[in-house]
């Protein structure tokens, strides 16, 4: 078992020593996103991360910047969705971190919830996939936001990124649970 701390070991870095190495097993991370990687021999067959699966998984843990990664050696997937050769997924976690960058420095905690700034209003001009990112905004975390869109993750944020760069919204903290409950039903009529 091979375990690190994404901190002081880039996710690609560490990919790269896996695939390099010809390795078999199962990646797991967990963190700023949650994912799951299968290798075959040093071959990457299969990615879930954020409720996506395949390219679009790997794409989202190519911005894990933080958390913990386990690798389990032997585990085999028992499905392939992935098909691109390790020169052509590293290479692909190269460009994608680049692109992730500003998003990342924009959005860096995805269990912060987004509202609306005083300087919002109504006559704000969008498009009609912001619409549908910003119809998310104050209802969840940044993360149940990436994980609930039909849209991928960085599409999301990429969406979302000018009005934050303008300060029309903002990361809060996610707010407090409820505890609030339904009053109990009253048995109108009823004498016991």
């Amino acid at each position: 078992m091979l375990r690190g701390d994404l901190t002081e070991f880039a996710f690609p870095a560490m990919l790269q020593m896996l695939l390099n190495g010809g390795r078999t097993g199962h990646l797991r991370i967990q963190g700023q996103v949650d994912g799951d990687l299968w290798l075959d021999q040093g071959e990457l067959v299969y990615a879930r991360a954020l409720n996506r699966q395949g390219p679009e998984a790997l794409t989202v843990l190519g911005c894990v910047q933080s958390g913990e990664l386990l690798f389990e050696a032997g585990q085999t997937a028992t499905e392939r969705n992935l098909t691109a050769g390790r020169d052509a997924v590293l290479r692909q976690l190269l460009v994608d971190e680049s692109t992730w960058k500003p998003l990342l420095e924009a959005f860096p905690d995805w269990t912060q919830w987004l509202r609306f700034t005083p300087r919002w209003t109504e006559q704000q001009p969008v498009n009609r996939y912001q619409y549908r990112a910003l119809m998310l905004v104050g209802r969840m975390s940044v993360r149940d936001m990436v994980q609930q869109s039909d849209l991928g993750a960085r599409q999301v944020l990429a969406l979302l990124y000018p009005f934050r760069q303008a300060g029309l919204i903002e990361p809060v903290p996610a707010p407090p649970p409820r505890t609030d409950t339904a009053p109990a039903p009253q048995r109108r009529g009823v004498t016991e």
